[in-house]
């Protein structure tokens, strides 16, 4: 996602919550220290706008609000010559399926097993959010379910839905502080494990 649309989402993500002058510093913020920061970097921006009595709502919700943003874009009008996006090959979505499983799996896995079961539950009670095919969602629920391989290579923007909502699961389990610096660990770890592999895990962020 570009720069001007990445901005436009977050704003949309955060009018719920800010408006007038407020809504137009913290988008001063974000663009001036968090528009090149991956995704799980929200919580700090959050957390540096003001407390959950500025912004009227928890900080979990002002953060599921900025994701659901960023995930879905509005769709823009057709246009009678739009260019044809080039398609992610086969190969490069196995690897990406891969990584996201790896990533989800190390995530969870690290964490005390009553919590790690929780957060497992709520990705499966949310599938919904991934807005995919009954195929897709299948894979993903036999996957989280049974811990079998997903049996299908995803497309990547559901694959960082699919971090995203573990993410969102994690920081309402633990919060926002510690789940950032669990995410920032278990990529940590997928990069030491998979270095030289050919999809950085990071793209899933």
């Amino acid at each position: 996602m570009e720069f001007e649309q990445r901005k436009k989402a977050i704003e949309r993500g955060l009018t719920p919550f800010l408006s007038g002058e407020s809504l137009a510093h913290a988008l001063r913020l974000w663009e001036a220290k968090y528009a090149g920061e991956p995704t799980f970097a929200l919580t700090r921006f959050i957390s540096e706008i003001g407390d959950s009595a500025a912004l009227g709502a928890p900080h979990g919700k002002v953060l599921q609000g900025l994701i659901r943003a960023l995930n879905h874009p509005p769709v823009p009008p057709p246009l009678h010559r739009r260019a044809v996006p080039v398609p992610e090959t086969r190969e490069t979505q196995d690897d990406a399926t891969h990584a996201c499983a790896l990533l989800v799996d190390t995530l969870i896995d690290r964490l005390p097993p009553d919590q790690g079961d929780g957060i497992r539950r709520y990705m499966l009670d949310h599938l919904d959010r991934l807005q995919q095919p009954a195929p897709v969602l299948n894979a993903v629920r036999a996957w989280l379910s049974r811990r079998q391989t997903m049996a299908m290579p995803i497309a990547e923007t559901a694959l960082i839905r699919i971090v995203n909502l573990a993410y969102v699961a994690l920081c309402e389990s633990s919060g926002p502080t510690k789940a950032d610096r669990a995410l920032h660990e278990a990529v940590l770890i997928i990069e030491k494990a998979s270095a030289g592999s050919g999809f950085p895990v990071r793209r899933l962020l």
